[in-house]
């Protein structure tokens, strides 16, 4: 082990790529790279590997992990890319986005298999070269992204084409040779690179990590209330550091780490609807549902400016989001009228929707539901835009943006849809999931909830491969940032 450590922390001459070879096979094939290079090549510092898997049986391989064929057979680099790639928002206090961790949705969990070294550097590379091929830069947005590693990766060349001013790179912190792997995160740190520490507990030496780390991360939804409030306290007296709470899938998790003074949320949890909150169906948003009706039943321009004009409020907010960079529209929009002129009532109708998300009062959870359900509705938009007709079109943003109406109102969804008018098509895949949008909307919730299997069952079902899928998703996010600018 410290001599693999070694090669990986110290510079090494340029070594073979590693492989993944067919065991006991007579003759060999010729290796084939894990990750073949894009325009030059990336030597790894470390030693070629051979992952022999010729005698275990094949429910046992590391199959399970990342889909390799093993017990003898190679591996596909091209396949082992077009991995999903998973995208969890994490909040602060406030409920404002401030990035999102980013990971590969795998069957099983790294910690569940306990897999060698080799097999948890191939995880890495294939996290770090997924993020560089859909576009770091784009892919954030100025925003932070948590990256979970382990520390075998801390010298790839990868590493150095990653922005390292908006990545957060989260370690186990272990006892073996840890003053090296301290070392080299300080290294990194200078190229603007932050660290997390994860569920760092019950440990002994921890000092030196907690003084090199930025964040600690806690996954709150594995670890009893009572156990974990010993460890923040413990951690805390030692050095203090903001505090991150993983696994936040319920209002119960948000509000029990509130409690306990975590300053930063990861999960899904606004998502979901608040059983002991009440509805929040106020008079903007019924404004809003009016005005919506009135589009969908094509009333006449004057009528509809007449109406949007008697809440100004209304009006500069629909018209920045319709002058917003996501509309692509080449000249400024002035009016109400200049809108519905230029864009036709369709379009209009989309833009309006977003007004639901704005409430009386401006909140984060409100702003957080708006920038979730704009993501999914261009999502469902992207990935049913080749399989549905150009005049059925426009209700897949409707399906997606819509698809958190329930959510946002704190009602059922029979409810939230009672004084809507919408066609038949939309109300199906709302209210049943059924129809010709269901299967693309089921497939970005999917991806939202990281069902491994489900994307690529309802990816199958839709004709579509992971990288169209990922490229989807990356596209959904940038234009949503683009609405709120």
């Amino acid at each position: 082990m410290f001599e693999k450590l070694k090669s990986f922390l110290k510079p090494n001459p340029a070594p073979p790529s590693p492989m993944i070879e067919a065991a006991e096979l007579t003759p060999k094939p010729p290796p084939l790279p894990l990750l073949p290079p894009d325009d030059k090549p990336e030597p790894p510092p470390y030693d070629a590997k051979v992952v022999d898997t010729g005698k275990d049986a094949p429910g046992e391989a590391v199959s399970s992990l990342l889909d390799i064929e093993t017990n003898g057979n190679r591996s596909d680099a091209v396949a082992l890319r077009l991995r999903f790639l998973r995208r969890e928002p994490v909040l602060d206090r406030a409920e404002q986005l401030i990035g999102y961790e980013l990971a590969l949705r795998n069957r099983h969990s790294l910690a569940d298999i306990k897999p060698d070294d080799t097999v948890m550097l191939m995880n890495d590379q294939m996290l770090l070269k997924s993020i560089l091929d859909l576009g770091a830069e784009r892919l954030l947005q100025g925003k932070q992204a948590f990256v979970s590693v382990t520390p075998l990766i801390l010298d790839h060349p990868l590493l150095e084409r990653l922005p390292g001013h908006n990545i957060v790179l989260a370690l186990q912190p272990q006892d073996e040779f840890a003053e090296q792997i301290i070392a080299r995160c300080r290294q990194l740190k200078e190229r603007g690179f932050k660290f997390a520490l994860d569920n760092p507990r019950n440990q002994t030496g921890l000092l030196p990590w907690l003084q090199m780390a930025d964040y600690v991360r806690f996954n709150i939804s594995q670890i009893d209330a009572l156990e974990l409030g010993k460890e923040v306290v413990a951690i805390l007296k030692m050095a203090v550091r903001p505090l991150i709470a993983l696994g936040v899938d319920s209002e119960e998790h948000f509000e029990a780490g509130r409690k306990l003074a975590f300053n930063y949320f990861e999960g899904y949890y606004f998502a979901k609807p608040q059983p002991s909150a009440p509805p929040r169906l106020d008079s903007h948003r019924i404004k809003v549902i009016e005005l919506l009706n009135l589009v969908r039943s094509h009333a006449e321009i004057k009528e509809l400016e007449a109406s949007v004009k008697r809440d100004v409020a209304i009006t500069y907010k629909i018209l920045r989001y319709i002058n917003s960079p996501a509309s692509g529209l080449q000249q400024e929009i002035r009016s109400i009228a200049h809108a519905l002129t230029l864009l036709g009532y369709d379009q209009m109708y989309r833009w309006l929707t977003l007004l639901l998300f704005t409430g009386e009062k401006s909140d984060g959870r409100s702003q957080i539901l708006l920038k979730n359900a704009l993501v999914r509705a261009r999502l469902v938009e992207l990935l049913g835009k080749e399989k549905i007709s150009v005049a059925d079109q426009d209700g897949l943003f409707l399906v997606g943006i819509l698809s958190l109406l329930d959510v946002l109102l704190n009602v059922p969804m029979e409810t939230a849809l009672a004084n809507f008018l919408l066609s038949q098509p939309v109300s199906q895949a709302l209210l049943g999931h059924e129809g010709m949008y269901a299967p693309y909307l089921d497939l970005a919730i999917a991806c939202e909830e990281f069902d491994q299997e489900q994307i690529a069952f309802l990816a199958g079902t839709c004709g579509l491969g992971a990288a169209k899928v990922n490229a989807a998703h990356v596209d959904a996010l940038v234009w949503a940032e683009e609405v709120e600018k």
